[in-house]
């Protein structure tokens, strides 16, 4: 059932649905090539494509059905099955494999009978060809010939999820052989595919159990799942704006909390509204608002004074913090022994707190000591708490942040530091008291996820010190998931995407812009226009409504206005 709720929450029908279909169309269209094949028939035979729906989409098309079909299998930037990533090739080069004496023969089998020998077959015939190193463009065409693999033709990202998956128990552990020859992406796929099936296909209440679905799910774990967590636990999501930053920010967050809750309670009285909190800087954010501060208050007779009050992070980490407060507490005690003091907070196992369950009887323990998790980390069993920061450079960062620098790459206990305002804190607004005073601390529990838009050029507000306690990750616009989006809703819709990267191209390569300019898909996601309109009447109403004021915006002041009109004729004609 783990891996079931782990499909379902990753399988987003409505953003997929484009791709999906498109997946699915290929691979069929494949099958129907492979039938044809066994006429016997040749790859450059038009008969070859009988039947094959790519064709509808090239019906004015000169060429020959046998080239329209290798440039989508090896040369299309985005295919169906996924894109070619940084595995460029070039016009020229698919012309100089096209010609290579046995090309022919390479695709036909890898097409028959695609399998190990077929797959290393082609393999070898790309290395001889000499035009680089393009393992992605291999994969991807072994994936386009089977469903017995994933369509994640990246080996790095490949690997990064099977082994995440191992690691958190979701399929068997993989045996290699003595010589290690079954290390590769080929045998770790079709064992990966199988116990996905397995788990899936065999359980009545699967929703999403084709083998598109399950293929398609290892590229949407590595996206939302294997993710910059696990490196660091504070990250800034940078980018152009419409790229989704926020919206990828919470989406995150809800994954890692349900993947933790399937694990872990799989209780409804563990909501994902209690352990996510959301807020924006701006200029006149301060220390006293993210911290702590001074608030006016009236006292009992009704007189003004002032009282220390909790700030957003003060307050959402005394939540998070319940857990190492307890074990603070416990450690404190002369019956724990001094090699379990001394183990760090992240190599704790549930055993072995085992023998103080009755010290930690809280109700926010009750679901850690069960009999079949003793094995995991107390850290994996804590619940995790999410802060969101929008528009994380639009404050002082140092006058907000203050002394939380330190505590930032120092989390739990040991990394406690006293506040500004610690000489007023008590039981009620301290987080840990520590000798005579409390002190506050950032718990191993709490994640921080800053979203930035690169326009405002602000990533200098941070300086050094702050920014190298941050893991960055840059989210560019995304035309495929676009396309695939709105391939979904009309085909026709696809060009807007197709403009839209063609601008983008145009913006990257501008002088006074550049890629941090770029405009983000969500600016086309929502077309609320009538269907009954022209396409080139669509392309209009979305430059004049979204598009125009925004590079309006970038080219104020400049005298640079003209090239508005350069933009406007690459996105509407």
């Amino acid at each position: 059932m783990r891996l079931q709720n782990l499909y379902e929450r990753l399988n987003l029908k409505y953003e997929r649905k484009g791709w999906y279909d498109w997946y699915k169309e290929f691979s069929e269209d494949i099958e129907k090539i492979r039938e044809n094949l066994s006429s016997p028939a040749h790859l450059k035979d038009d008969k070859t494509y009988e039947g094959a729906k790519f064709l509808k989409k090239h019906v004015n098309d000169k060429r020959s059905p046998y080239d329209i079909f290798i440039e989508k299998l090896l040369y299309k930037r985005a295919n169906g099955i996924s894109s070619s990533g940084q595995s460029i090739l070039s016009k020229q080069n698919l012309e100089k494999i096209k010609k290579a004496n046995d090309f022919n023969d390479v695709i036909y089998n890898i097409i028959k009978k695609p399998s190990y020998e077929t797959y290393q077959e082609l393999q070898d015939f790309w290395k001889r060809q000499e035009i680089g190193n393009n393992p992605l463009l291999v994969n991807r065409t072994l994936a386009a010939c089977t469903k017995d693999v994933t369509t994640t033709a990246d080996e790095k990202k490949f690997d990064k999820v099977f082994n995440w998956l191992q690691d958190n128990k979701y399929i068997d552990e993989y045996s290699l052989d003595e010589n290690n020859n079954n290390n590769n992406w080929y045998h770790k796929n079709i064992f990966l595919v199988k116990e996905l099936r397995k788990r899936l296909k065999n359980n009545k209440e699967s929703v999403d159990d084709d083998d598109y679905w399950i293929n398609m799910g290892v590229w949407l774990i590595y996206e939302n799942i294997s993710n910059p967590f696990s490196l660091k636990k504070q990250l800034v999501k940078y980018g152009p704006p419409g790229t989704g930053k926020t919206y990828l920010a919470k989406q995150n967050a809800e994954f890692q909390f349900k993947i933790w809750k399937d694990d872990f309670v799989n209780a409804d009285s563990y909501s994902i509204e209690n352990h996510i909190e959301t807020v924006q800087f701006h200029p006149s954010y301060t220390y006293e608002d993210f911290i702590e501060g001074l608030r006016p208050d009236i006292d009992e007779q009704g007189k003004d004074k002032l009282i220390l009050k909790n700030g957003i992070f003060k307050s959402f980490c005394k939540k998070a913090a319940k857990w190492e407060c307890d074990l603070y507490k416990l450690f404190s005690n002369d019956n724990v022994s001094d090699d379990l003091k001394e183990k760090s907070f992240q190599d704790l196992l549930i055993k072995d707190l085992t023998p103080f369950k009755n010290h930690l009887s809280d109700k926010h323990w009750q679901h850690i000591f069960k009999d079949e998790k003793v094995e995991k980390r107390l850290m994996d069993a804590i619940p995790p708490y999410f802060l969101i920061i929008d528009e994380i450079n639009r404050a002082e960062l140092s006058r907000v942040f203050g002394e939380l620098m330190y505590s930032l790459e120092y989390r739990g206990v040991h990394g406690a530091i006293k506040t500004q305002y610690a000489h007023l804190n008590n039981e009620e607004t301290g987080l840990i008291k520590l000798g005579d005073g409390y002190q506050f601390f950032i718990p191993h529990n709490v994640y921080i996820i800053g979203t930035m838009n690169t326009i405002d050029r602000s990533v200098d507000t941070f300086d050094f010190a702050l920014r190298r306690r941050f893991q960055w990750e840059e989210v560019p616009p995304d035309i495929e998931l676009l396309k695939n989006h709105l391939r979904s809703e009309d085909e026709e819709l696809v060009q807007l995407a197709n403009k839209l990267e063609d601008l983008n191209d145009r913006i990257t390569n501008e002088p006074l812009l550049g890629p941090d300019f770029q405009i983000g898909h969500a600016y086309l996601w929502n077309i609320s226009y009538s269907r009954k309109l022209k396409i080139k009447e669509i392309k209009e109403s979305i430059w004049e409504d979204s598009l125009e004021p925004l590079l309006q915006e970038y080219f104020r002041g400049s005298g640079n206005s003209e090239l508005i009109k350069e933009y406007k004729i690459i996105f509407t004609t």
